[in-house]
């Protein structure tokens, strides 16, 4: 199933990964070739450890496209195009892939434990094709949110 997220960000798309549990454990595909959110292009996979409360971002890129799942612990995600941000919890209580194409500024933080994150790229990462802001640069988007009671 795929979702869009709001009307400023049309490019973002969003899917929910499906699991496969057993009595032997579980596995949910990533992404695939045949997806309709694949670009169909493959530049390289990495693989992100991230220590709770760090915030990595914020960044965009001139022509890369990323895919980004977080495998294990949970994270925010946030991404903006300048004027707007869009938040998202995901992993393992929210098992979603996320792709965003060059020009969108994002980031993400683990939230209560390492997490572990895998990036699957259109192009292999250029230094010169990124450019980074300060964490803060769009406000305090990093707090995490009490429940509404």
């Amino acid at each position: 199933m795929k979702m869009n997220i709001a009307a400023e960000f049309k490019k973002i798309k969003v899917k929910k990964l499906k699991i496969h549990a057993d009595q032997r454990g579980y596995l949910f595909e990533g992404l695939r070739k045949d997806d309709a959110i694949f670009g169909g292009k493959y530049g390289q996979t990495l693989i992100s450890v991230v220590y709770p409360g760090v915030v990595k971002g914020w960044h965009k890129h001139k022509r890369q496209t990323d895919y980004t799942m977080c495998i294990k612990g949970n994270i925010l995600y946030g991404i903006g195009d300048g004027k707007k941000t869009k938040t998202f919890v995901m992993g393992e209580k929210n098992l979603i892939l996320i792709k965003v194409p060059p020009g969108f500024w994002h980031g993400y933080m683990a939230i209560d434990k390492e997490a572990i994150i895998v990036h699957v790229m259109d192009i292999t990462y250029d230094p010169d094709d990124t450019e980074a802001k300060d964490i803060n640069a769009f406000g305090d988007v990093w707090k995490i949110k009490k429940r509404k009671k």
